[in-house]
């Protein structure tokens, strides 16, 4: 508990804070010699008690008291006197005074009336607590009723009781606009999202102009994205009312890079928001469906599109024709450009443009069937039927049809070529690249995709060696590459290898080159002395 203790007599002062140190070493303890000084202490400290003399020079006991009462300072006052008057009691009450001790003070009383007051201020403190959490409680409850009651509004479902409540938000009469905004928030960032932060911060940033109520958007998004409309009391949305607003979304953007990538949709002007919101907040959505485009910058006006059908199409033979050779270039050159011209320069519908995406892929997965191996073909339905759909933005939809088309144009490739010989020269590559490491026949059959009986065999009739032949082989190569290099020493050179016992090492190397590392070494330093 904070205590203040004030009198103008030093010896007293000394007294009654050694014995309150005693009774309550918890206790926080500030002094005052005068009611001015007093006063001051209060409203800085916020004492929860106060023991006070009445009679002191400037501003007695009884004026101090007044002076906390008439600037609303609550404290629990106990007024401490040398006089056994009625008078002087009888006024300190009055004036709202908690007790009265007299001088010489009782150690029992004065602990006893502490201890009263901090079970008394603990009780208020608590009470104050319920009463906050109360209030929060109802404001919340408020609050979530009057986004129930606006989102059914806009999505026309709201009853006749509810539509007359919407009348107490009269600037809802006049015009205005409505902006959906929503946050695709980056899946591998691993953070939560504060809801109520991203629309406290969206009706802010709109409220610049004028009356703003802005509402979340809950249980209809997928990928941890975050939706909002904002109802905005607006004049009128001429030309310099678009660049605030793009302004305004560009520096939104900005501020919530670091969690995801923010985008708007701006319905048309509604000369009264209570009678056209619904329509507005419809075609709002639409625009900012259409951010799926970066060219848009993140913010799209409902009339600056114009939704037609997709564009002729494409000579989708071209593609075909490509995915039959060996050019992995020409065949992504293609795709880009009949995407290119599907897009319509961000015009066309997305889910139209995803769709015709899904459909090219589960075509060619039709055409191919019997060549594509079945790992190749489910690449191609998945990336058709789920990855596209989830996409969020032409460049997402853009890499995985690159992703399965070069899967795709590989998986052709192989099928027409002697696709065991390729596996060996890849795997004999792999050996190389590997020598250091454990390499086992297992870990290489595992690694392409073959069982370990067949690809023994299949090793063995491409190369003539076997898989631990060639793999001791591309090891010795090596142990003699590192010894002309004389920068090593033989036990590094056996672990650089890929062998951790150099004695074991030795005797390998001297089984396949007549003689050891040392001697190989001394070889070598011989000849270069001789040239």
């Amino acid at each position: 508990m904070r205590i203040l203790i004030v009198d103008d007599e030093p010896r007293h002062l000394r007294g009654m804070v050694n014995l309150i140190h005693r009774l309550r070493p918890e206790d926080q303890v500030a002094v005052a010699k005068d009611g001015l000084s007093a006063m001051e202490l209060v409203k800085t400290h916020s004492p929860e008690a106060i023991l006070t003399d009445i009679r002191m020079p400037g501003m007695d006991g009884l004026e101090f008291l007044e002076r906390l009462k008439q600037e609303g300072l609550k404290a629990k006052v106990v007024m401490v006197s040398a006089y056994n008057l009625f008078e002087y009691a009888q006024t300190a009450v009055r004036h709202g005074a908690y007790d009265y001790l007299l001088k010489p003070v009782d150690v029992r009383k004065i602990e006893d009336v502490l201890n009263r007051i901090d079970v008394q201020v603990s009780a208020e403190r608590k009470q104050r607590r319920e009463a906050e959490e109360l209030e929060h409680r109802l404001k919340l409850s408020s609050c979530a009723y009057r986004n129930r009651l606006i989102l059914a509004w806009l999505n026309g479902s709201a009853t006749l009781p509810e539509l007359e409540e919407l009348n107490r938000y009269e600037w809802l009469r006049e015009s205005g606009v409505v902006v959906y905004s929503e946050l695709d928030s980056f899946r591998e960032s691993g953070q939560q999202l504060d809801s109520g932060q991203f629309v406290s911060r969206l009706e802010q940033a709109w409220s610049q102009w004028g009356e703003t109520i802005t509402v979340p958007i809950s249980g209809t998004l997928e990928d941890g994205r975050q939706a909002a409309v904002t109802l905005v009391g607006l004049r009128r949305l001429d030309g310099e009312k678009r660049e605030e607003a793009r302004t305004l979304a560009a520096a939104l953007a900005s501020e919530w890079a670091h969690t995801g990538r923010l985008a708007h949709g701006i319905g048309p002007e509604s000369p009264s928001l209570l009678a056209d919101a619904p329509q507005a907040y419809l075609l709002a959505r639409m625009a900012c469906s259409y951010n799926f485009y970066d060219g848009w910058n993140g913010l799209v006006f409902s009339d600056e599109i114009a939704p037609s059908p997709m564009a002729a199409s494409p000579d989708w033979g071209r593609l075909y024709e490509a995915l039959k050779g060996d050019d992995a270039a020409l065949v992504l050159r293609v795709c880009g450009e009949i995407f290119t011209q599907l897009a319509d320069g961000g015009h066309a519908v997305p889910l139209l443009l995803k769709e015709k995406a899904s459909l090219m892929l589960l075509q060619i997965r039709s055409d191919n069937q019997d060549i594509l191996e079945r790992k190749a073909g489910q690449m191609l339905a998945d990336t058709a039927t789920m990855l596209i759909r989830s996409c969020s933005s032409y460049q997402e939809l853009m890499a995985w049809l690159e992703k399965a088309l070069r899967e795709v144009q590989l998986a052709l490739s192989l099928s027409r070529q002697d696709r065991g010989e390729i596996v060996i020269t890849e795997c004999l590559s792999w050996i190389r690249e590997h020598t250091k490491e454990e390499v086992t026949l297992e870990r290489a059959a595992d690694h392409f995709h073959f069982n370990p009986s067949y690809f023994s065999t299949l090793f063995k009739s491409r190369t003539g060696r076997t898989f631990s032949e060639h793999v001791a082989a591309v090891r010795m190569k090596r142990a003699k590459e590192l010894l002309a290099e004389d920068k090593l020493r033989i036990y590094e050179i056996s672990v650089e290898c890929g062998f951790q016992d150099p004695k074991y090492f030795c005797r390998v190397f001297k089984k396949y080159h007549s003689m050891s590392p040392k001697a190989y070494k001394h070889v070598l330093s011989q000849r270069k002395r001789e040239a």
